[in-house]
């Protein structure tokens, strides 16, 4: 038969000890740690000029303040030409409108004739159209004996069935 694993309790698992080699390194003296130090802004390095050889000689001239006005304008200049017109200048005459004038309707001649008189179709006065007559085919199909038509039944209700009350075991 099958046997099942018997049950244990949680324990914690085996863990390898911990090995710490020795080492030849030691300190020498005390352990001096730095000091705290308080902030406090950074000194700012001071101005250096430095002379140049660069001086004003006379008075210094300060530019005017001028007002603003509009631009003067250039004046037009219109250059001579040595193009002269000989004679009297000739202009178009002016036209009053008229319609123009209409080609010539041109038939040309053709080599088509009718032989014999030519006989129009009479007009017809619009009658409706002539039906087909009805044609009905015999066939072969007779009923024997008197034809029996089923019997108007007149509605009336249903009958209803009893109402039954079963008995029942809880008193």
């Amino acid at each position: 038969e099958f046997q099942k694993r018997p049950d244990q309790e949680w324990a914690p698992g085996d863990r390898a000890d911990i090995i710490k080699p020795d080492d030849n390194l030691y300190l020498e003296g005390d352990f001096i740690k730095r000091a705290d130090q308080k902030w406090s802004p950074g000194d700012r390095a001071n101005i250096v000029k430095r002379d140049d050889n660069l001086h004003l000689e006379g008075e210094f001239q300060k530019r005017q303040d001028i007002k603003w006005a509009p631009g003067d304008r250039a004046a037009v200049v219109k250059r001579d030409d040595n193009l002269h017109p000989e004679g009297e200048f000739q202009k178009r005459p002016d036209q009053e409108w008229a319609p123009g004038d209409r080609a010539d309707i041109i038939k040309p001649d053709d080599n088509l004739y009718l032989e014999g008189d030519f006989i129009k179709r009479a007009d017809q006065k619009w009658s409706p159209g002539d039906r087909a007559n009805i044609v009905k085919r015999d066939d072969n199909l007779h009923l024997e004996g008197e034809f029996q038509k089923r019997q108007d039944i007149k509605w009336a209700p249903g009958d209803r069935a009893a109402v039954v009350k079963r008995d029942d075991n809880l008193h």
